[in-house]
């Protein structure tokens, strides 16, 4: 159970390192891109926040097994997880990469964060004090990067927060990872009740905190963001 908890963690660790360097550097690049607009007279205002607008997303299931015959057939590079027992935390943590990086696409949150990224200017953009601010020739990117930043992290993390989790038992299971979703499964068909009640158990805690998080942030932001015209 702890050792499941901790492969889940770490994968989760990494998944949420990446999707904030994917969140910055998106971030930044369509600010960018928001200013070379403007100075072409291009405007837009429409927010894609719609879960309608989410891209096309190619599952985990279809990903994760390509990567893993392809690292191995031209690198010779074995993806799939070490027996727990006979590894050091290192190599858990090292082999808990490759299965971030294909959660961060599987579950959409990558298409996500820079889809929003770009709405988020579209909409920051356009407001009065932001056309001012560029008037006088301040640096709109450096005082709106933070805020549109935290906004696109929290609102890609909501929305795809269950894909995450859904694929994360998928995930697990092909990398042969030993984290609370792939215990889940493997106790649901040994038929131990109880055991898999507990990994369930605990991948919901997880599931119910992380969204709290996201919940009482937001509220703190939506709070700072009310004197905003």
């Amino acid at each position: 159970m702890i050792d499941g908890a901790l492969t889940t963690t770490m994968i989760l660790g990494w998944l949420a390192l990446f999707a904030a360097a994917t969140t910055m550097a998106s971030t930044f690049l369509s600010g960018r891109a928001r200013r070379v607009d403007h100075a072409a007279h291009f405007h837009h205002d429409a927010r894609p926040d719609a879960q309608g607008d989410i891209p096309f997303i190619v599952p985990a299931l279809a990903i994760a097994p390509v990567v893993i015959f392809a690292a191995w057939v031209t690198a010779r590079i074995n993806l799939i997880f070490p027996v727990f027992e006979f590894t050091g935390t290192a190599e858990i943590i090292t082999a808990s990469i490759a299965p971030a990086v294909i959660l961060l696409f599987g579950s959409g949150l990558f298409a996500r964060i820079i889809s929003l990224a770009r709405g988020e200017w579209a909409f920051w953009s356009a407001k009065p004090f932001v056309r001012v601010d560029r008037a006088f020739g301040k640096n709109t990117i450096r005082k709106l990067s933070p805020m549109i930043a935290l906004r696109v992290a929290l609102q890609s993390a909501s929305d795809c927060l269950p894909l995450v989790f859904s694929e994360l038992v998928i995930i697990e299971s092909i990398f042969n990872a030993p984290g609370l979703g792939f215990w889940s499964w493997e106790h649901a068909k040994a038929r131990d009740l109880n055991s898999a009640l507990i990994s369930i158990a605990a991948l919901f805690a997880i599931y119910g905190f992380l969204n709290i998080v996201i919940l009482i942030t937001n509220r703190d932001l939506g709070k700072k963001l009310a004197g905003y015209v």
